[in-house]
Parts: C-alpha cells; structure tokens; sequence
C-alpha cells in the first residue's frame, strides 16, 4: 500500500501500569481472583466540564441508562476507591517515574502540576470521572525514521476492570485495578507507516520498563493507535496489543475510511479478526475541570535535576554481550524485573562468580526447579541467590563452598521446603583430603563394575559436593 500517496498519518498514546502502589492511597496494585467481600450497585451522571459544556462522549454513556455493580475486598481497596473518601497526596514514587520518563522523552516541564477531573462515565469510575494530571510536554523521541514529538505525558489513575455485563441492563466492575498509577504518552502524529508506529511503540514501552517499576504481565502496558487519512477525521484504535500485526490492523482502518463516508472523529474498538466496532465519540475538552481535594504540586529546577535518566535496553543488552552472556540470556535479563539484582551480584561477586553462571542461574536453573516440581511459579529470593553465589565464590564462616553442579539440587531441595543453611551444608564442598577418602571407599563398593562405567557412577554419588574434574584425575 502506498501509504504516502492517501495522506496517511498516525499517531500513539502508550499506558503504561506502575507498580509502586495505587496513586492516590496506600491500598497495593495487586489484581486478585479470589471472590470480592462485597459489592455495592451505582448509577452515574455527567457534568458540565470547565467549558460549561457536557462532554459528548459523557453524554453518549449516559444514554445507554445502565446502573454499574462495583466489587471490592476489605484488605486491598478502601474508601478512596468507593468514592466515599477524598483522595490521599500524589504516590511520590510514581511522580518520580513520570519525571524521569518525561527528562528521558526531553519533554518540557509545568512550574505547577494540577491534578483533573476527566469526566468518565462509562462505569469504569466509581466518582463519574478519572484522575489525571500533565507531567511533560513537547518532547520527542529518536527513532529509526527521525524524531517522533510527544505531545505530553500524563500520570493518571486506571480505570476499574469490567467482570460481567447484563446486556442494557448492568456492568460489573472490580476495584483493585482501579486507582494503580498510569503512565500515558502520546505521540505526535508524526508516523507515516505501520512498521514506524510499532518500532515507536516498542521505544516507548522499553523506556518504561527500563524503570523497573512497570508492571508485568498481559494487559499492563496497552496502545491505541490513532489514524487517518487525507480527506478524512482522526479515529482511535483502541486496544492495539500485538505489535507484529500493527499493519493488519491500520490496513484494515484504512480500507474502512476509505469507503465510509467522512463521520466525524469518534473511537473504535479492535476484533481479533483486526476489524474494529464503534464505540463511542472522541471525549473533547469539556470533559476536563480542577480536581479540588487535592493541592497544586510544584515542579521545581531541583527535583527534574535529581532525577536520572535509566539506561535503554539496547546499552544494557550491549554491557551484558561484553560480559560473556548469550543473546538469550542477555535479552532474558534485560526484559525481567532482576536486572538490578543481577547486576548487584556481577558486582559483589566479580572475578569469583563469571556473569554468565549468575545470570544462567537466576533464569533457567529456576525455571528448570520450576518444570521439574510441577511448580505454578518459582524465583528464588535475594537472600537465598546470595548464599549460592557467596557459596560459589569461596564460603565464609555462615557458608561454605559450593561448586555449580549442586546449585539446581540446593533449589529443589529449598523449593520443597527445607531449611536453606541445612541444604548448604549438605553440599559442603570436599575438601581434598576428604575427597580421596570419598572415591577409595566408593571404589572399593563398586570393585567388579568396568572401569569405564566406574567415573560415571563416583561422580553421580558424589554430585554437588566436589568437582568432576577433581573426581577424574584421582581415579585417573
């Protein structure tokens, strides 16, 4: 397709989940299964905005006349989420991952911050509206292609996430995502392929995540992708989340466009089959009034100079080959929440544990624990990799040495519960003396087996607790 010659243009806007605690109270950003304490029944209403006018897209949820359930648990959601209590002061740890995020975008800062009411009434707020606030603006990104602007970048609440619906009747929401920190970028409309809006959607999600304090899973980091072409309105795609199929999906808007006539700008939301429903007009700034519980916060010279900006991926991937590590190792640790620990380690155990063994460790001897205890999930903790690996490196008086061929037993065995310091001591290293002693009296257990099955059979009874090496040169 000749994506120049019909005027296409597209922009982004990037949500990102924070994992630091909800934003506006202490309650956790945890997603939970079990079956909610309570449930409370609610109808909404729109406002007029700071304009003095009701939004459109406000007034077009109001229309379908449904009431909203809202589900909630006594020990991880509260008042602030039931809208019964006005919201505590800004998560600074969240504001400090916008600043930083928005230093990285080279965006420019507001002497104030003013926290906004959003009018939302699609049920997915228990107060009939979400709260935002503008943290960066007029930035940009390198890419591939040039400079891509970002328009802004905004730190806001989540919306609560919908669990039923009675067809227009009733929707079904659940409060514990409701009020977790987001993180939204928008871009400039500055994108003129499909190929150019994934790679800027994968800069923009690897910055986040270069944090450490994205959230991880399905659905934490989520993209709509605004489009158009010549002669016709912006429309939004909401809920973009395969980048290699971006092109399948703008190609199909474009197709759309192209044969309906110019509607006004609206958004849509996208099937698996990369058609896409219509859901409702585009919100305008009507929707928009001061949130007021909650003071200005100032942004001072101060505050944007202490934030640092964290390494990309692509330097840390870089770092990590020139320490000896493979592609898929580097790349696993690059993309997982243990970089840090990882490089805590390199750096407390350098020269006397090689990289490559930390990193093979914490990834795939855990996930070998994992598969071979029919486990849901496994990640041994800081303090027991810091036994291995000071284990590893010499001992000291609280451990002794250890060689890596006990490292996947020791895992297990504390997988299945057992006392960390009595499984170290279980694999004690062999010292020399006690080495020879070991090997003559297995020698003499096993007499009449071949010699050429013998080494195999002293150094599986003697597994994790001396050297194979060291095994074969003394029977050798």
């Amino acid at each position: 397709m000749n994506y120049s010659k019909i005027g296409f243009k597209s922009g982004l806007e990037i949500h990102a989940q924070l994992n630091v605690g909800k934003l506006f109270c202490s309650c956790p950003s945890i997603l939970r299964q079990d079956k909610p304490h309570f449930t409370i029944k609610r109808e909404l209403r729109p406002l007029a905005g700071e304009t003095g006018e009701v939004d459109v897209a406000a007034a077009y949820e109001k229309k379908k006349q449904l009431y909203y359930i809202y589900e909630g648990y006594e020990d991880s959601t509260c008042l602030v989420e039931l809208d019964e209590e006005p919201p505590h002061e800004v998560n600074l740890e969240a504001l400090n991952v916008a600043l930083t995020v928005a230093k990285a975008l080279h965006c420019e800062f507001p002497d104030d911050v003013q926290v906004m009411r959003k009018t939302v009434v699609d049920g997915s707020n228990t107060s009939g509206f979400q709260r935002t606030a503008l943290i960066g603006m007029n930035g940009w990104i390198k890419t591939s292609f040039g400079k891509v602007g970002i328009n802004y970048l905004i730190l806001e609440e989540d919306a609560a996430r919908r669990t039923a619906e009675k067809s227009k009747v009733s929707v079904t929401y659940r409060l514990d995502r409701l009020g977790i920190p987001l993180l939204e970028i928008v871009t400039a409309p500055d994108m003129k392929t499909p190929e150019q809006v994934a790679e800027v959607a994968k800069l923009l999600g690897g910055l986040v995540k270069s944090t450490g304090k994205a959230m991880r899973g399905i659905g934490t980091i989520r993209q709509d992708v605004n489009i158009s072409i010549k002669g016709h309105c912006r429309v939004e795609l909401k809920g973009v989340q395969d980048l290699r199929m971006m092109n399948k999906y703008v190609d199909r808007e474009i197709e759309r466009q192209k044969t309906s006539k110019k509607d006004k700008q609206h958004v849509r939301n996208v099937k698996q089959d990369f058609s896409s429903k219509y859901l409702r007009p585009l919100p305008t700034a009507a929707r928009m009034y001061p949130e007021t519980d909650l003071q200005l916060i100032k942004i001072t010279k101060q505050m944007i100079d202490s934030v640092k900006i964290p390494e990309s991926r692509e330097s840390k991937m870089k770092r990590y080959l020139g320490m000896g590590l493979s592609d898929d190792l580097a790349k696993e640790i690059v993309r997982s929440d243990k970089s840090d620990l990882f490089e805590e380690f390199v750096e407390n155990y350098k020269k006397k544990v090689a990289p490559k063994l930390i990193a093979s460790i914490m990834t795939s001897t855990a996930k070998e624990v994992k598969r071979k205890l029919g486990l849901a999930s496994f990640e041994p903790d800081s303090q027991l990799l810091d036994r291995i690996f000071l284990g590893l490196a010499g001992g000291d008086k609280t451990t002794p040495r250890l060689v890596k061929e006990s490292v996947l037993d020791i895992l297990l065995a504390v997988a299945k519960g057992n006392d960390l310091y009595e499984v170290l001591n279980k694999y004690k290293l062999l010292s020399d003396t006690g080495l020879k002693k070991e090997v003559n009296k297995l020698k003499k257990q096993f007499s009449k087996v071949p010699s050429n099955k013998l080494t195999g059979i002293i150094i599986g009874k003697l597994r994790g607790r001396a050297d194979p090496r060291k095994i074969i040169q003394l029977l050798n």
